[in-house]
């Protein structure tokens, strides 16, 4: 028997939920940058280095102007923002950039130091000290609360891909096709690996294997950089892996997005889009929330069958430009005219958690 029910006005199979928009804070058309939260502020990156905080209702709670531009993730810890800001001017080679700790209730800059220039930075924090992973091949330790440089090393002539944290080690992916271990402690180099092709995306399983996708397309499993677990091969480069409940969410160029086990690299489903796949993120790890480059829309699909269970409507020509987040229940997506909150079913703030799935495929071999 098919059942539907009514959603504003239009008929939804059964199975699919209702997604709801909550509320929308516009920004001039192109300007967005980066979007985090810690669930009780969200904080939106801006063109010129501008920095806007927001309740999690969207109303503005301060603004505050860097000059530059954002050039990293923004990251709270504890009572400040942490980000790097750096002078771009089209084609010319960036400034000196900073790195800068701001305060979370009024966006007052605690301290900045002075990094090489560089287009792309990465932060996270290890202890009470905040890592500074940069593109040009440079990784820093930095104390959060001070300022001030605990150690410096320079890598490689230049990194690719996004790093990946696991516990007291970075991995990062070099020019030369090379994977490093790092130790976050002291900055020492632990392992190295040579690869065959430039890597191009790369994770940690939930079990503690590395991840990595390459530009031919490959998704591998490596255990200590030292042993190949499984690959998987797609039709086009690999442009992001993300580990959810002992799977690998992998999207590629090829317009699909596969959803392997981790235990072997068996495909439990794909899904092809009409276009090359924008961003991908997943939703209280039962659901995927995908875009891609041709459609003025975002794709709820459920983990656990690979169908569709809902849409986020955008507008004609607004594109998501960063991983959709959660907080307290909510969806908050950053697009190149707004940032947006979006609830399924409902528009009601509740904890930030979801059910567990047990996807049907999982033991595909």
């Amino acid at each position: 028997m098919f059942s539907s029910v009514r959603i504003n006005g239009q008929e939804k199979p059964l199975g699919e939920i209702e997604v709801n928009k909550c509320w929308s804070y516009h920004i001039s058309e192109g300007i967005g940058s980066t979007l985090s939260t810690d669930d009780t502020r969200i904080y939106l990156g801006l063109g010129g280095g501008r920095i806007d905080a927001l309740s999690p209702d969207g109303k503005k709670i301060w603004t505050t102007e860097l000059g530059g531009e954002v050039t990293s993730n923004v990251i709270p810890f504890q009572s400040t923002l942490l980000l790097v800001t750096t002078p771009i001017s089209g084609d010319v080679a960036p400034g000196e950039s900073r790195l800068r700790s701001l305060t979370k209730d009024t966006g007052i800059t605690n301290w900045s130091m002075q990094l090489s220039g560089s287009t792309r930075h990465f932060l996270n924090v290890f202890n009470d000290d905040v890592i500074v992973i940069s593109n040009n091949g440079i990784i820093q330790s930095v104390d959060a609360k001070s300022g001030n440089l605990k150690w410096k090393r320079e890598i490689a002539k230049a990194f690719v891909a996004e790093p990946a944290f696991h516990g007291d080690k970075a991995f990062v992916a070099s020019v030369g096709n090379q994977i490093f271990g790092i130790s976050l402690a002291s900055g020492e180099i632990d392992s190295v690996r040579k690869v065959p092709f430039a890597i191009t995306a790369m994770s940690f399983s939930t079990n503690g294997e590395l991840i990595m996708g390459d530009d031919r397309g490959t998704v591998s499993s490596l255990k200590a950089l030292n042993k190949t677990n499984w690959k998987f091969k797609s039709g086009g480069e690999i442009s992001t892996v993300l580990p959810t409940r002992g799977h690998i969410l992998a999207t590629s160029h090829d317009n699909f997005v596969y959803f392997l086990v981790n235990r072997n690299g068996g495909r439990s489903w794909k899904k092809r889009l009409s276009g090359r796949v924008a961003q991908v993120g997943t939703i209280l790890d039962r659901y995927a929330l995908v875009s891609s480059s041709e459609e003025a829309e975002a794709i709820l699909i459920d983990l656990a069958t690979g169908k569709v269970s809902g849409q986020l409507a955008l507008d004609a020509g607004e594109i998501l430009v960063q991983r959709p987040l959660t907080s307290n229940g909510l969806i908050l997506i950053l697009t190149n005219r707004a940032v947006s909150a979006y609830g399924l079913n409902t528009c009601s703030v509740k904890k930030n958690d979801g059910p567990d799935i047990k996807p049907a495929t999982a033991d595909l071999k």
